[in-house]
């Protein structure tokens, strides 16, 4: 039995079962103002990245489980991942940020930018963190790009999370970022600030 679990900007989720377990589909959505063969290219190309990355990440961090890739329907079955929001527990566990940004330090070691970092695609499963939602990741071996990764995470985690104290703080602690790292994570916030 099928259950409507959430629709985003970009996909749509369901509860589904597969192979008696209990998983989780994404379909990515059509998008009537673009042109049909081009959507679904997009769509379809989407999925592929996001199943790709995904699989890279899956030995070295918690990730879902990909049971099933479905081009022609623009599909990812994957294991449903039974846990709260790192946004939602957070505030009682502090050191959940300093994890947090260790795994982070881990996507992009193996040159994947999230694309979309937030508390909200950290799920807490017991005591491991689980990355969700890499449908705007790519492969990058660009410090820049990486720089940006984290500067997005940083905007969203302070504006969330404001009565954290030293919450960003912890995040970097787990991150632990060279020192390129952070002359380009201040050239790019100087850059945002005069635009």
């Amino acid at each position: 039995m099928n259950k409507f679990y959430k629709k985003g900007a970009e996909a749509e989720l369901t509860q589904v079962k597969y192979l008696e377990k209990k998983a989780l589909s994404k379909k990515r959505i059509v998008k009537s103002y673009r042109d049909e063969k081009l959507d679904f290219s997009i769509r379809k190309k989407r999925v592929r990245s996001e199943a790709k990355i995904i699989r890279a990440l899956a030995p070295i961090i918690k990730v879902p489980e990909i049971y099933l890739v479905d081009e022609k329907k623009c599909e990812i079955i994957m294991e449903f991942i039974n846990g709260k929001m790192l946004k939602e527990i957070i505030e009682k566990k502090p050191g959940l940020a300093t994890k947090a940004g260790e795994q982070i330090k881990k996507i992009h070691e193996q040159d994947i930018i999230h694309g979309d970092l937030t508390t909200s695609n950290i799920l807490v499963d017991g005591e491991e963190l689980c990355f969700i939602d890499f449908g705007l990741g790519y492969f990058s071996q660009k410090i820049e790009d990486k720089a940006t990764d984290l500067i997005v995470f940083k905007k969203t985690f302070n504006a969330t999370h404001s009565s954290l104290t030293m919450g960003w703080e912890l995040v970097m602690k787990g991150y632990n970022p060279s020192e390129e790292m952070k002359k380009r994570m201040e050239v790019i916030e100087k850059r945002a600030r005069y635009h």
